[in-house]
């Protein structure tokens, strides 16, 4: 049976035996260094024991894949006469995917920053080192004392006793890492940490302002509580001082009290003739102010302004009752005297003589307070 295939007959025509097979590796699909692929399958290769020719070209291209495959299936018909004959065509066609060579310059590139420790520094080093195949050590050397930090100890050393080779060099760099690592403790073992204490509160400094705005959390509460609550007007508190007074008295208590922030910006529609001095602004008046109100309210159910009432204590005073009218009745005196007198009459009639239930119970009251008040001046 004639076959077709891309090797010459004495190739094409040798049977392979059936223990050989392809080897086990990543598979090859033009994007990497032809080279290296080459190198590792003649490596994979030498555990055949027969590594006869055939059997070199016939199992490349079990390890091709993508574009790389298609590249072998389209070769011509008896184009390949060896293996070194298909590697050369191999190597040609993706030589775009080969990678440069690095030379030992190169390492001259490689710098410490300015917060890389010198351990991290020394492994990408060592790493970039190793890719060079032809490594010149004195100019490693003196490319890795460029590279350093000219702060680091180490570079001061380097440049006091030179080395000759990286593998003294990393040597003599063992100690100066340990330094900086043991130092980096110390700072981390210096500084508090919140994971010492986690159900510990985090202290830090309170800024009390004089204007404290209303939507503080502290005071959140206090706003909502008295949101449903109307706080009478500063009359019914009968405050034995003025508005200018209670200003005063309020003023004195300090942070307690919760001023409102001043308008940066000015209205030139306000009345001036109207100030209010807990805003300290014009448009209305103290008395008149709703907010200056209720923030007497607060602080007297919090027990302040209370030295506004003379010797009154803190507990005979409910702010929550102040806002019911108090009526005012007569003083009466605490016992009658020694000469007073009991004097029976009548008063009104009935409402078929003229004169109304409710008219005679008037009458009465005022006849009552008439002759109380006889015998006091008697």
């Amino acid at each position: 049976m004639y076959k077709i295939s891309r090797f010459i007959l004495a190739i094409a025509n040798v049977e392979i035996p059936k223990k050989v097979s392809a080897p086990h590796m990543k598979t090859y699909d033009g994007t990497t260094d032809p080279e290296e692929h080459v190198a590792q399958y003649l490596e994979r290769m030498e555990t055949v024991l027969i590594p006869m020719e055939a059997c070199l070209c016939k199992g490349s291209g079990a390890t091709l894949s993508g574009a790389a495959l298609k590249w072998l299936l389209n070769l011509s018909n008896r184009s390949i006469t060896s293996f070194a004959h298909l590697v050369n065509q191999f190597n040609l066609q993706f030589s775009c995917s080969r990678l440069f060579e690095k030379i030992t310059s190169d390492l001259y590139q490689v710098t410490q920053w300015d917060n890389e420790s010198l351990k991290e520094f020394l492994n990408i080093f060592t790493r970039e080192s190793l890719q060079i195949p032809k490594l010149d050590m004195n100019t490693a050397v003196q490319a890795l004392k460029m590279g350093l930090s000219k702060e680091s100890l180490y570079y001061h050393d380097l440049v006091m006793t030179p080395c000759r080779s990286l593998d003294e060099a990393r040597n003599r760099a063992l100690r100066f890492i340990r330094l900086e690592e043991d130092e980096m403790l110390r700072k981390r073992m210096e500084t508090p940490s919140t994971y010492d204490r986690p159900n510990r509160k985090t202290e830090t400094p309170v800024f009390r302002p004089r204007n404290k705005p209303y939507t503080r959390a502290v005071q959140q509460n206090t706003l909502e509580r008295s949101g449903s609550y109307q706080y009478p007007d500063l009359s019914n508190y009968c405050f034995p001082v003025d508005v200018a007074g209670i200003v005063a008295a309020m003023k004195n208590l300090g942070d307690k009290v919760r001023w409102p922030p001043k308008n940066p910006k000015s209205d030139g529609n306000k009345d001036k003739s109207r100030w209010c001095a807990y805003h300290e602004d014009f448009g209305h008046t103290t008395e008149e102010c709703f907010a200056f109100g209720r923030e007497v309210g607060i602080l007297l159910s919090k027990g302040y302004l209370i030295e506004l009432f003379g010797k009154k204590k803190a507990q005979d005073i409910d702010v929550k009752d102040l806002g019911k009218q108090v009526q005012q009745q007569p003083s009466r005196p605490k016992s009658l005297p020694t000469n007073a007198r009991i004097i029976n009459y009548i008063s009104g009639g009935s409402e078929v003589c003229g004169t109304s239930f409710s008219a005679a119970k008037r009458n009465a009251k005022e006849a009552k307070f008439c002759s109380t008040s006889y015998s006091m001046t008697k």
